[in-house]
């Protein structure tokens, strides 16, 4: 029985070894080569079509400028004059654009028992400071009413509501 099992795992071992051989060997066939033909250009001139219209070229890098008007008679060899405009367009001087609103992030509210009064929590521009109802924080802003969801300030006479976490 010892002599079966030893001649058994030689055979196996023998077929393993010669897959292994046969599949390193590299008698695959060669590839299929196939020829690729190469892309023909489009031919885009017989699709170009001229317009009567006379457009200004996109890609150009000269100023547009538009005709000016001529006056006098256009009579062969005689010079054109560009006539002068009559009234320069006015100056329409620009108004200043309007200051935007600082930058509240209202963080929450303190309250205290004692004296029954809440203290918020707020970020000004970058700067944490707390604040309590009809407080001034700066010249333009005062606190109106402070809630657990959000404040009412005045800034520059405008009410504006920021609720929490922003």
């Amino acid at each position: 029985m010892k002599y079966l099992l030893i001649g058994l795992v030689a055979l196996i071992w023998g077929v393993i070894l010669y897959k292994v051989i046969r599949g390193l060997a590299g008698d695959d066939p060669p590839p299929v080569v196939t020829k690729v033909k190469p892309p023909q250009p489009e031919d885009t001139l017989t699709r170009y079509v001229l317009t009567t219209l006379q457009y200004p070229d996109p890609f150009s890098n000269e100023l547009i400028t538009e005709e000016e008007e001529v006056t006098g008679a256009s009579v062969p060899g005689q010079t054109k004059v560009p006539a002068a405009n009559p009234l320069p367009a006015p100056v329409v001087a620009a108004a200043p654009p309007p200051t935007p609103p600082p930058a509240i992030k209202y963080s929450g509210y303190i309250y205290n028992p004692q004296t029954k009064k809440r203290t918020a929590m707020i970020s000004v521009n970058g700067r944490s400071m707390t604040v309590g109802v009809n407080e001034r924080i700066d010249d333009k802003i005062t606190v109106l009413e402070i809630t657990d969801q959000k404040i009412v300030v005045r800034i520059e006479g405008r009410k504006m509501d920021v609720a929490i976490g922003g």
